[in-house]
């Protein structure tokens, strides 16, 4: 997949001058920041073989409770507070695919309806202004006048991530979880537990990426973050990430955000309708569950 990106590059800019702007370049890490954290929680619930359809919903809630905090009571206390939402909406997840047995994706779609909806109680559909124009240097801003800040943040995730999947005792359960659940639970791991962690962690980073787009915009609005899970999930998946769980590298999923991120950038440059980049990336996620299975198929 890092030959297809580079490849990807270079078709990208023979197909628009544009691209092989320094600024473009940047832009794209920018943008795909807040898609590239949001699939380092993905891929820990997708590792375990479940996917959580409710990051979208749970990015634009946390952005809606950050944006009062932020305003009147500080950076830290909109920071936390956004960031509690995300653990807390882990955490129903996790509870209601272990102790109630409901499939992830029934509770993540139900999760995801709620959170809406509740996000659009909150704000009758009217943006929440307020948050202090300096916080925008999280969002927008840029180290040393060239890389931006978000990116930073999402490649520090990366790092902390990889640390823990590989070299954890948490990390191995989560592979483990993912290859057979029942082995694992006859080995003596916790395997409910650690359901509910990975949904926890993926709350988290879903939080996260929402609180970055509400600093980039200084403001949160009800419609935000829809349809983010697709490109999360693509993103995983494309970067090499087993639907079936188990297999895969949270590494990797730097390499799916950048595919993804580069193909939208580039049907923008040529100014393809927006709705054609919703269907392209469908396509995607079609294409690339296909190639999982067969590849599935074929090692069996």
């Amino acid at each position: 997949m890092v030959l297809v990106l580079i490849g990807m590059v270079i078709l990208s800019s023979i197909l628009s001058p544009a691209f092989r702007s320094p600024r473009n370049l940047l832009n794209i890490l920018n943008q795909n920041s807040i898609y590239g954290i949001m699939a380092l929680g993905m891929g820990c619930v997708i590792l375990t073989g479940a996917i959580d359809l409710s990051v979208g919903s749970t990015a634009a809630l946390a952005g809606v409770i950050a944006t009062p905090l932020f305003r009147d009571y500080g950076f830290a206390a909109g920071l936390f507070g956004g960031l509690a939402v995300g653990l807390i909406v882990g955490l129903v997840n996790g509870l209601l695919v272990t102790k109630f047995r409901l499939s992830y994706f029934v509770a993540t779609l139900g999760t995801m309806q709620i959170g809406r909806g509740i996000v659009y109680i909150i704000t009758t559909g009217i943006p929440i202004q307020g948050v202090p124009a300096e916080y925008n240097v999280i969002g927008m801003g840029k180290l040393w006048g060239v890389v931006p800040i978000a990116a930073l943040i999402w490649f520090a995730c990366v790092i902390v991530m990889h640390f823990v999947l590989k070299y954890t005792q948490f990390g191995q359960h989560i592979y483990a979880v993912g290859g057979s659940e029942n082995a694992a639970w006859l080995s003596g791991v916790n395997t409910n537990k650690i359901r509910v962690l990975s949904f926890m962690l993926c709350g988290f980073f879903a939080a996260l990426s929402g609180i970055i787009l509400n600093l980039r915009v200084l403001m949160a609005t009800a419609d935000a973050c829809q349809s983010y899970e697709m490109t999360a999930i693509a993103s995983c998946i494309v970067g090499g990430m087993s639907m079936d769980g188990g297999r895969g590298t949270i590494a990797s999923s730097i390499t799916g955000a950048l595919i993804m991120g580069l193909i939208l950038n580039i049907l923008q440059l040529l100014g393809v309708s927006s709705y054609w980049q919703t269907a392209v990336t469908g396509a995607i996620i079609i294409g690339a569950v296909a190639i999982d299975t067969f590849s599935s198929k074929k090692r069996d």
